[in-house]
């Protein structure tokens, strides 16, 4: 019958070059067993920690492991504060759990592969910045605790918050059958930068219990892992390019010139906040510090020939930072209350939309970029201009608290075949 086979009656002559890509199915390898790819939830080995103390999860790792899936790891804890009387306390700043973390390491084949220090103070930052009003009202409010609304009046609480390590959140994922060993070190803050006092009844301290790491596991056949660690016995090297941080503070004062060595390929912005009260009583929201100036240098070359001294253009050259320039679909947001010279009350801990002055005092994120191309193509390996010395010099009135400085590099971690780790800078 004619009508069985009707596509023998056409005469497709179309090149493969002719068809779209986003139409043609796509070329990687897929796995042929879907269960190989499952959740782990891991637990600390180090118990309940209090204040000041390090949190260590141990990784699988080596032969049948598989990859750490880019993107879906975070970790999960449950607080248990001690406070006279009654409890009335909140996380620092947007009220986020990660105010917890001074410190976040990953420790890969005995390396120090990655450390993000003042690792709380840029999430929050990040979080009123680089995400929207809508995100942190419903999805950060639940799972983290972000703008509560109000004071905790219970001891504990239990909160889920992602890891911002460039290397768990690569384009790649992470190739634990490759390593001879995978760690994760959290070293926590002190109390009066973790949390933020709701009353006169004092906080003496608080303990971490219930640590964990959640992620996707992508677990391969053995012959694919055999076949990787087999050619890189030819000589060849596993690249994986990260995007990280290199953070520092120093004492605030009205005039700042701090050197930053950083002999980095690529660095993609400078950024900074001053955080002018650091009691446990008040909320530790950032401010301009009365900027009045800001300059910075990348090897003598300077980055920008404005003094940086009207609010405006600080928040626009901040979001370049962010590749958020006139983006509308990520928008800024800020604490109802901001005063860095009173005690925290409600609205310190409740949501507000940004202006002006809520930019500039309490929800300030200052920024320069240094970018050399705006998309991350494979023209380029790195984007970002190389420094081997930054200079930071800021004027303003504040003088009390400390500056924090995030610079944002870019770095490739590499795995050799006997899972010796290396950093290209």
């Amino acid at each position: 019958m004619s009508g069985s086979n009707p596509l023998k009656s056409y005469s497709l002559s179309v090149a493969q070059s002719d068809i779209p890509s986003t139409w043609m199915p796509d070329s990687r390898p897929r796995l042929a067993n879907v269960a190989s790819r499952r959740i782990v939830q891991i637990a600390s080995q180090s118990g309940t920690v209090n204040a000041g103390q390090p949190i260590l999860v141990a990784l699988p790792y080596g032969m049948g492991s598989g990859f750490l899936c880019s993107g879906s790891a975070y970790v999960k804890f449950t607080i248990s504060v001690t406070q006279a009387v009654g409890y009335s306390w909140a996380f620092k700043q947007s009220g986020s759990g990660s105010s917890i973390f001074q410190r976040v390491s990953a420790i890969l084949s005995g390396q120090q592969a990655e450390v993000v220090h003042n690792y709380g103070a840029l999430y929050n930052s990040l979080l009123l910045h680089a995400t929207n009003k809508t995100y942190l009202e419903s999805d950060a409010q639940v799972h983290d605790d972000v703008f509560s609304g109000g004071f905790n009046g219970a001891q504990t609480l239990t909160v889920s918050i992602p890891i911002g390590l460039g290397c768990l959140n690569a384009k790649q994922h992470l190739p634990l059958f490759l390593l001879n060993g995978a760690q994760l070190q959290f070293d926590t803050n002190a109390i009066a930068q973790a949390l933020v006092q709701g009353s006169a009844n004092a906080i003496t301290n608080y303990a971490i219990s219930d640590f964990s790491v959640v992620f996707e596991q992508l677990v391969c056949e053995p012959q694919y892992e055999q076949s990787v660690k087999a050619m890189l016995a030819q000589g060849r090297i596993y690249q994986m390019p990260i995007d990280t941080w290199y953070n520092t503070r120093v004492a605030s004062a009205t005039s700042i010139t701090q050197n930053i060595g950083l002999n980095s390929s690529s660095v993609r912005a400078v950024l900074w906040a001053c955080q002018q009260n650091q009691t446990i009583r008040n909320a530790g929201h950032t401010t301009d510090g009365g900027q009045t100036s800001c300059y910075v240098y990348a090897d003598g070359q300077l980055i920008h020939n404005s003094n940086l001294s009207e609010v405006s253009q600080q928040y626009v050259e901040m979001n370049r930072c962010l590749n958020l320039m006139f983006d509308t679909s990520r928008t800024s947001s800020a604490p109802d209350a901001y005063l860095y010279s009173a005690d925290a009350t409600v609205p310190d801990v409740t949501l507000a939309p940004l202006n002006r002055v809520r930019y500039a005092s309490g929800a300030y994120l200052g920024g320069l970029s240094l970018q050399r191309e705006s998309l991350d193509n494979q023209a380029f390996s790195f984007v970002g201009t190389p420094v081997s010395q930054a200079v930071f010099q800021w004027q303003g009135s504040a003088t009390t608290g400390e500056m924090f400085i995030f610079v944002a590099l870019q770095q490739v971690l590499t795995i050799d075949a006997v899972g010796s780790c290396n950093l290209i800078r």
